[in-house]
């Protein structure tokens, strides 16, 4: 077995989690090949196509790998991995590694394809296990690590997080070995060069425990391993960041991909001085209500804060609490969102998560009327439930008989469109009250129309089908405006 290693990622042209794993390979002596497989789509994901199976298969003669890996991070293109990992096995006699989210919560399923499953963290485990087959030694004790034994699976025990995540220094950006085949064309160059954004991550673990996630169960699998929120240093950061924006020239947006971003005010501090100084660009960051401090937003904001998308999911206490594991109030809803609006957050984006069976229409009106609250401006996206498995609400929703366990499973593993399908469509296209409500909450965020919606909210019950269908119609209005305004944001980005 040679040292040459073909790590893919799927349907992500930036997987930080493959880029951490070469980086990983290429100190412990070994030769790292990248390949990004098909480009990430959130309307129309394309399955991979026969042509695109053919350059990959190409590019395996060419390369002559000792190991490939596959990065598989959820169930949404399960079926795509393993039609990809059925051609490589034809392709290539070597042993397949496959390691992500959904392997370290599923190794059974992911050793019926797999010769080896690397669970959690894999930079330590995939080097040790690597090193064993090099020499010719029996990897049975490298941690982390799920095989088969004969016909039965054996899954080791974790290692500790790993707690100094400077360690691990950050992705390589530009560099050779790198590829990326999309629209049935190969390109051997790193994709990241050409983009006008970055992505990147200040951190690893998210403190929260919401049961749509499957941050809660990894958590659960740590217990005792350590710190499951950890940080980078500043310095770290700056390091990576300096180097994508002297190789990133069409640079315009950092994206901080944190589960949540640090609301740690000495960590802010130092990053408010040293980014604006050093990087200077535009970045957007995920957030929590709960996590919304006045001088922390207002620091970011002075750093550079561009965008800030934060997670609400329903504005149902009832369904955050029960449903959804979610602790905060719709009054530290409110003020987060006076907090954003008052530090002048260029573009605000709320998450809602509606239509879902264990929603109600009380719950919807609920939601209406705390959108009425938040304060202006911001966006709204309005997503639908989407059923990852393993995450504590798939067991909700059996429990409650609200799914049987194979229509569930259907569910979770069909095709990479119907998958999409679920998670950005919002409910059926049936003239009911949900769909009703939801339009009515998706326009909240035009603060024009706000007082016109308090009047159609008290007479939608007695509306007739054309008035209904009117509410539908104005929604749509609303969704081109909203797009162009986005557009609009975009370009200004670009100009400036």
């Amino acid at each position: 077995m040679n040292k040459r290693i073909l790590l893919i990622a799927f349907y992500n042209q930036k997987a930080l989690g493959v880029k951490y794993i070469s980086e990983t390979l290429k100190r412990a002596g070994y030769d790292p090949h990248v390949l990004f497989l098909k480009g990430y789509n959130s309307k129309k994901p394309s399955e991979v196509s026969d042509t695109e199976l053919s350059l990959l298969k190409q590019l395996i003669s060419k390369i002559d790998p000792g190991c490939i890996a596959l990065s598989v991070m959820s169930s949404l293109y399960l079926r795509e991995i393993i039609k990809v990992n059925d051609h490589i096995r034809k392709a290539s006699s070597c042993p397949v590694i496959w390691g992500g989210v959904y392997c370290t919560l599923f190794p059974e399923r992911c050793l019926e394809h797999a010769d080896y499953v690397i669970r959690g963290e894999g930079e330590e485990a995939i080097v040790e296990l690597l090193d064993a087959l090099i020499a010719g030694r029996d990897p049975s004790d490298v941690q982390n690590l799920a095989y088969r034994k004969n016909d039965t699976v054996i899954i080791n025990p974790l290692r500790p997080l790993i707690q100094d995540l400077d360690s691990l220094g950050y992705p390589g950006i530009g560099q050779d070995n790198v590829y990326f085949i999309n629209s049935d064309k190969l390109t051997e160059k790193d994709p990241i060069i050409n983009s006008l954004t970055y992505e990147t991550t200040a951190s690893r673990g998210c403190p929260f425990a919401c049961s749509y996630c499957s941050s809660i169960n990894l958590k659960r699998l740590y217990v005792g391993k350590g710190k499951f929120v950890r940080f980078r240093s500043v310095d770290n950061v700056m390091q990576e960041l300096k180097e994508a924006k002297e190789k990133i020239k069409r640079l315009k947006l950092i994206h901080f991909w944190d589960e949540i971003f640090t609301d740690d005010i000495d960590w802010i501090e130092e990053f408010k001085v040293r980014y604006r100084k050093e990087v200077g660009i535009p970045f957007t960051i995920w957030g929590h209500p709960l996590r919304i401090g006045e001088e922390t937003i207002k620091n970011l904001v002075d750093a550079g804060l561009y965008h800030i998308v934060v997670g609400i999911q329903s504005g149902s206490a009832r369904v955050r609490k029960e449903i959804f594991h979610r602790a905060e109030t719709q009054e530290q809803i409110i003020d987060a969102s006076r907090i954003i609006s008052k530090c002048k957050v260029p573009v605000v984006s709320y998450d809602f998560i509606l239509q879902h069976p264990f929603e109600s229409v009380d719950d919807l009106k609920e939601t209406f009327e705390l959108c009425l609250k938040l304060e202006p401006p911001f966006d709204l996206n309005l997503h639908g439930l989407y059923f990852l498995p393993g995450t504590d609400i798939v067991d909700m929703a059996i429990s409650e008989g609200l799914f049987s366990h194979d229509y569930m499973e259907r569910k979770m593993y069909g095709s990479i469109q119907e998958q999409y399908d679920i998670y950005w469509g919002v409910g059926s296209g049936k003239l009911d009250e949900a769909r009703l409500w939801s339009a009515l909450i998706y326009m909240t965020q035009f603060r024009s129309l706000r007082p016109f919606l308090r009047k159609i909210a008290e007479r939608l019950d007695e509306g007739s089908r054309k008035k209904r269908e009117a509410v539908l119609l104005l929604k749509e209005v609303c969704s081109n405006v909203a797009s162009a305004r986005k557009i609009w944001n975009k370009a200004k980005l670009l100009i400036s």
